[in-house]
């Protein structure tokens, strides 16, 4: 299961994900993969693309938007700024639950709790209530791994660790926000082996691009956004990543939903050429963003202290300036 092992010739593509086992991408390339698939634990996201852009694994699974967190910027940067042609295969979405674990060898008193950050953040309430020390692990498996050999520390991780590891389940279902859910990307190299034809039901293609202006100006992002909006693309999700050495720019990683062979993309994207923007293709997949997690029957709650047209005597304290009468 731990990485760097021995490629057989002729055998199973070699999947790395970040470790060890029992995280939620471990979850996540089991969904992509199969369980029966030959995976390989990482020690972090970057050995898991950088395994995959040298050739030590044919793919690799990272975490890469989790819908309470937002992106998961290790994994968007890493294959945004590399020069290698390591490409989104496909996309697959995990329910997020988290428990909280101690080591079953002994009762000791709670001194730490600790998970990997993104783990910490979606469970602020309860974290916060222990009144412990908190410390952070590369991993939520990895705290769970370390709680096991230190009777002190209470881990939170992924459900069913118990059944990997020598703990026992403290508290479950510690998640601030239940239903959460975190996207999980297959990535793999620009002519490089091809993944099986997937089946499952619900999916639709995505794109993913960088877009890099040559320079900035009042309505760059508007501009960019027009040209999707102008073939009738709808733009799934847009991310700004600042731009290494360039103070006060920024790489805009818009994804929509067409596959790259679509008409309407390549117009969009010539548009984009003449208009100066750079771009680079980061992917075209099949995702199930379309359905996991999603219940049309919930209405949308923006978030506490949005104002609608029914405030506009405090939004018009918030934004003072003269606005002719519309």
């Amino acid at each position: 299961m731990d990485g760097g092992g021995e490629r057989l010739p002729g055998g199973r593509p070699v999947i790395g994900f970040l470790g060890p086992e029992g995280t939620f991408t471990h979850q996540g390339a089991r969904l992509l993969h199969g369980p029966g698939a030959d995976l390989r634990a990482a020690a972090s996201i970057p050995a898991v693309i950088a395994g995959v852009a040298d050739g030590s694994y044919d793919f690799g699974v990272v975490p890469i938007e989790n819908t309470v967190e937002g992106i998961v910027t290790a994994s968007l940067d890493g294959i945004v700024f590399r020069a290698d042609p390591v490409l989104i295969l496909r996309e697959a979405s995990v329910r997020i639950t988290f428990d909280a674990y101690v080591s079953s060898a002994a009762d000791a008193p709670l001194t730490a709790i600790g998970s990997h950050p993104h783990g910490i953040a979606q469970c602020a309430r309860y974290v916060g209530g222990t009144g412990l020390a908190v410390e952070r692990f590369p991993s939520t498996a990895a705290a769970v791994r370390a709680a096991a050999q230190r009777p002190g520390l209470m881990a939170i991780g992924a459900a069913g660790l118990q059944e990997t590891y020598p703990v026992r389940v403290h508290d479950r279902a510690v998640e601030d926000h239940p239903g959460a859910y975190t996207r999980f990307v297959c990535l793999g190299l620009s002519g490089g082996p091809a993944l099986p034809p997937a089946h499952a039901a619900g999916l639709t293609w995505k794109t993913s691009v960088a877009l890099t202006p040559s320079w900035s100006h009042p309505g760059v992002l508007a501009e960019l956004c027009t040209q999707f909006a102008d073939q009738g693309i709808d733009i799934v999700s847009l991310a700004s990543r600042p731009l290494p050495g360039f103070a006060g720019r920024y790489v805009f990683v818009v994804t929509v939903d067409r596959d790259r062979h679509a008409a309407s993309l390549a117009r969009a994207v010539r548009c984009l050429l003449h208009d100066g923007i750079r771009v680079k293709h980061l992917g075209s997949y099949l995702s199930d963003h379309d359905t996991a997690g999603v219940d049309s029957r919930q209405a949308l709650v923006p978030p506490p202290g949005s104002l609608g047209l029914a405030h506009l005597d405090e939004v018009t304290q918030i934004f003072p300036g003269h606005v002719r009468a519309l």
